[in-house]
């Protein structure tokens, strides 16, 4: 290298070296502070939300960024989001000339609140559809998105349901949102991870929920998906399908070794039955227009347990009784026992604290129970519903009709060995009024249809016999 060349380097590495020079100091003397009230009118402009910051903002140099404290977004005088802290990576450039172009971005200790009024709108809709501007300009992209210590409430005003989401983190990367008139849920794609440490839905509890993520053209997976939930373990996947006009999910999950008295008691149901058993479904169910179809709820969904306990009644000694006096109800049993997971339909018309009550007290066992349903259209047809105690067998055959909430053609009979009803009763009509097939006035378990339940005539005669259940749970012995 000539001296010559060396003398053009050492001038040009000078002048870099002041240039970086020239550019940190103005960056330690430029406060960003100043330009709070222009953000927060710009992030109005682009949103239609009120954004404050209330905080202290500030520059960051490993990595290169800005970050803000105590923000606050809200809508119609609503607060939708607050933030401890927002960190933002941007690219150092761009900055000097005034720009911001992102790199990354984390929330802090999120505080995310949304709510469904009576008509269906979100409070995060902005009312002249300000929102619907968002990425009209230029695509956005970001290398990192992360959400530390989140809480979501989530609020339907109409139903009065309510879902809370507690120490929510999220981490996703490679994320893209297209160049397309209007940002929306099908521009957008990344991948990441995600836990949650608590899910809180009316008596429902659901904890430390893991899984990876994926998101492309609109259609989210999580997969593989793990919780803790009823007391045990489950893992399966999950799929959000915003890609068509209808919302699409999708839902795998097996769930081994459940506690049946925390299953019970996710749907109000105290202390009835205990026990481990196991759970597998898989369904699918439309949305159209933020309105759930239970008219397109398909799928299966599949309950089993041996050597269960019943904390509310000798199971064998009322159906021995039943044999002589008919004094309840085999409706009773299987609406609210073989059901299964569909128990929670099959008794909305049923006061389950009566059970101890109407049956005098005591405790039993179930040696083996299974409650299989195939669903489609939002029909449930039991395909294996049974269970027996140590000296008896009750199966429930028909379909619940989930969409208009109506027994259809149920029957629950106790069996003979060959699979045949000793005794039998039907059950139709609404859920919350259904009707019972009998001859003659009886008591009830579940109290407050006494007055429709009637004696069962014996099923069997003369040796012939119509085989109601010839399913998975055998015959005990005698």
């Amino acid at each position: 290298m000539t001296a010559q060349r060396k003398q053009y380097l050492l001038i040009a590495g000078g002048v870099a070296a002041l240039v970086v020079i020239a550019a940190i100091a103005s960056l330690l003397l430029f406060d960003i502070n100043t330009f709070k009230s222009d953000i927060e009118s710009a992030a109005f402009d682009e949103t239609g939300l009120e954004v404050r910051i209330k905080g202290k903002m500030g520059l960051n140099f490993f990595p290169f960024g800005v970050s803000a404290q105590d923000i606050h977004i809200a809508n119609k005088g609503g607060e939708i989001i607050s933030l401890e802290k927002l960190r933002l990576g941007v690219e150092l450039m761009p900055l000097l000339k005034k720009q911001v172009k992102a790199t990354s971005c984390e929330l802090v200790k999120p505080l995310i609140i949304i709510m469904k009024d009576a008509e269906g709108r979100y409070n995060f809709e902005s009312a002249d559809k300000k929102s619907t501007n968002w990425g009209r300009k230029a695509a956005v992209n970001l290398n990192e998105f992360k959400l530390s210590k989140g809480v979501l409430v989530y609020l339907d005003r109409k139903t009065g349901e309510k879902t809370d989401l507690k120490d929510l983190n999220l981490s996703i990367k490679d994320i893209s949102i297209g160049n397309v008139p209007g940002v929306t849920i099908k521009n957008v794609s990344f991948t990441g991870n995600m836990d949650c440490k608590e899910i809180r839905k009316k008596d429902l509890e659901i904890d430390n929920v893991k899984s990876s993520i994926t998101a492309e053209k609109g259609v989210f997976h999580l997969n593989p998906l793990t919780m803790d939930i009823f007391g045990a373990k489950g893992e399966g996947d999950a799929t959000l399908d915003k890609s068509e006009t209808d919302t699409l999910y999708k839902i795998n999950v097996k769930i081994s070794k459940l506690d049946f008295e925390k299953f019970g008691q996710s749907f109000g149901i105290k202390k009835v039955i205990g026990g481990k058993g196991n759970l597998v479904a898989a369904m699918t169910m439309k949305e159209k227009g933020g309105r759930k179809l239970m008219s397109s709820l398909d799928g299966t969904v599949s309950l089993r347990g041996d050597n269960l306990v019943i904390y509310t009644m000798d199971l064998d000694k009322v159906l021995s009784k039943y044999e002589t006096s008919q004094e309840f109800n085999l409706v009773d049993l299987g609406a609210f026992f073989i059901a299964g997971p569909l128990s929670t339909f099959a008794v909305r018309g049923y006061r389950a604290g009566d059970l101890y009550n109407q049956t005098r007290g005591g405790e039993g066992a179930i040696i083996h129970f299974n409650s299989n349903w195939k669903i489609k259209n939002g029909v449930a047809d039991a395909a294996d519903c049974a269970l027996a105690t140590r000296h008896n067998r009750v199966a429930l055959k028909g379909r619940l009709d989930l969409v208009r909430e109506r027994y259809d053609n149920v029957i629950v009979a106790l069996l003979d060995d060959k699979g045949c009803a000793k005794f039998k009763q039907s059950i139709s009509g609404s859920f919350l009024k259904p009707q019972i097939s009998a001859l003659g006035a009886t008591e009830s378990l579940a109290g407050p249809f006494s007055h429709l339940y009637r004696k069962v005539k014996r099923f069997v005669q003369g040796g012939k016999c119509e085989v109601i259940y010839s399913g998975s749970v055998q015959q005990p012995p005698q």
